[in-house]
């Protein structure tokens, strides 16, 4: 929705005939929308999608012989510098370092023992 007002080309694919300064609609109305219809709605609207692509001759067996997914919406497992995860890791494998070569600890870090 940000894009929106960013962007004219995206404006212009998505059917406005001039430049707009302000979004369309809401940026939650999409979110609404989607838990409204459900993943049985949304399948439903891709399988339509799909059918009328092949009816009107835009989508042939050549077309689906390779098919790219857009994952940017799964979680990835990236850990950043700031994750406490990433801290929580490293202290596990020092303490576990440490007494593997007799270090003696001041702390024991026993709440962080698995």
């Amino acid at each position: 929705v940000k894009e929106w007002v960013e962007n004219a080309y995206w404006q212009s694919f998505c059917g406005s005939e001039y430049f707009e300064h302000a979004v369309p609609l809401d940026a939650s109305s999409l979110v609404r929308w989607c838990k409204r219809i459900g993943v049985d709605g949304v399948e439903f609207l891709l399988q339509q999608t799909i059918v009328t692509a092949q009816c009107t001759g835009q989508l042939t067996e050549r077309h689906v012989e390779k098919v790219n997914v857009d994952t940017t919406v799964q979680e990835k497992a990236i850990r950043y510098p700031t994750d406490v995860r990433l801290y929580h890791r490293i202290l596990e494998r020092l303490v576990k370092e440490m007494r593997r070569e007799g270090i003696r600890l001041r702390q024991s870090y026993t709440l962080f023992q698995k």
